[in-house]
């Protein structure tokens, strides 16, 4: 299991419909929404102080 980054929910990659290429790593999320957060600003859910949501 891979946790999304935004909201911190697991997600299983095998079957994960969204994910997103960013700095040579994938990264999977549970819907559209945490993707599209993702996108717009992924060093904001990368950064080790980040807090998911959830």
């Amino acid at each position: 299991m891979e946790k999304d980054p935004v909201c911190g929910m697991d997600v299983d990659p095998r079957t994960a419909r969204q994910k997103t290429d960013y700095n040579g790593k994938t990264y999977y999320f549970c819907g559209p929404g945490c993707k599209k957060a993702f996108e717009a600003a992924p060093e904001k859910y990368l950064d080790p102080g980040h807090k998911p949501s959830m």
